[in-house]
């Protein structure tokens, strides 16, 4: 999407603003990268410009902002305004943040990550796949796909059920852990609990700087946003389901005889 800059400068700042030297540096940053800043993190930021997280703190508050989740949510919705005083409709916008966020995903993803996370899976016992809320509905994607290669799968929502399912788990199992956040409080204990019974884990999310990343023994990104408009059921999404994509057909490459054989066995055992 092209960006008029100053109209989203008037767009999101509403008041003339005297800035530092540093905040203008961050100012310059984000109004020349709207679309990139609604998926960077404070860490992320302050790693580009090198300046420090109290800074880019500063900044936003002088806008008027309480936290840099709000701050962004702004930004989205200023590009949105932007795409509706440009006549863009909103299908085309939609197509258009979809591919970029596959395309983003794609830039991120550490391939040498993904051969890990295959070995792991394909070498365990036993596989437990886990998410909450929106990140539910991708881990039994997940499940559904995962099957048909032969892994001995299952996949849990209720937090107390994936508690309890850690107590047969042992180091040949192995967990696959979807979180956008990172920080979501069931998963974290879930994985804390996997790492008390020497669990591999494999961690799909969004963010580096969590916990879950912390716990992880494969991390593999996604680059999804997700807004107050359409919330979980958007680029986050989409970028969970393209990795989880890569790392189903991964496995199924390893052995592609095996995975037509259970792909017949699974089909047969439905249609009976």
């Amino acid at each position: 999407m092209i960006i008029d800059k100053i109209k989203f400068e008037s767009i999101l700042i509403k008041e003339h603003i005297a800035f530092s030297k540093t905040e203008k540096r961050i100012h310059n940053y984000i109004v020349n990268n709207p679309e990139q800043v609604i998926y960077d993190t404070l860490n992320s930021i302050t790693n580009k410009l090198h300046v420090g997280e109290a800074s880019i703190v500063r900044y936003f508050k002088k806008l008027g902002y309480s936290n840099f989740i709000t701050f962004k949510m702004d930004i989205y919705k200023a590009l949105q305004e932007l795409s509706i005083k440009n006549g863009l409709p909103y299908i085309d916008n939609i197509t258009d943040n979809m591919i970029d966020v596959i395309q983003k995903t794609k830039a991120s993803i550490d391939m040498k990550a993904v051969e890990k996370a295959t070995d792991l899976i394909l070498s365990s016992k036993q596989v437990i796949i886990a998410g909450m809320g929106t990140s539910h509905t991708t881990a039994l994607d997940m499940f559904s796909k995962i099957i048909r290669t032969g892994v001995n799968a299952i996949v849990v929502n209720d937090s107390h059920f994936g508690y309890m399912y850690t107590a047969v788990l042992n180091e040949e199992s192995c967990a696959i852990i979807y979180s956008f956040s990172g920080e979501t409080e069931e998963m974290v204990k879930f994985a804390m609990n996997c790492k008390e019974k020497n669990v591999k884990i494999i961690v799909i999310s969004n963010y580096t700087n969590s916990t879950l990343y912390q716990l992880a023994d494969v991390f593999l990104k996604t680059n999804g946003f997700e807004n107050e408009i359409s919330g979980g059921f958007f680029c986050s999404k989409i970028s969970q389901m393209y990795v989880c994509d890569i790392l189903v057909t991964s496995c199924a490459l390893r052995d592609i005889e095996k995975t037509k054989k259970y792909v017949q066995e699974v089909t047969n055992t439905v249609l009976k």
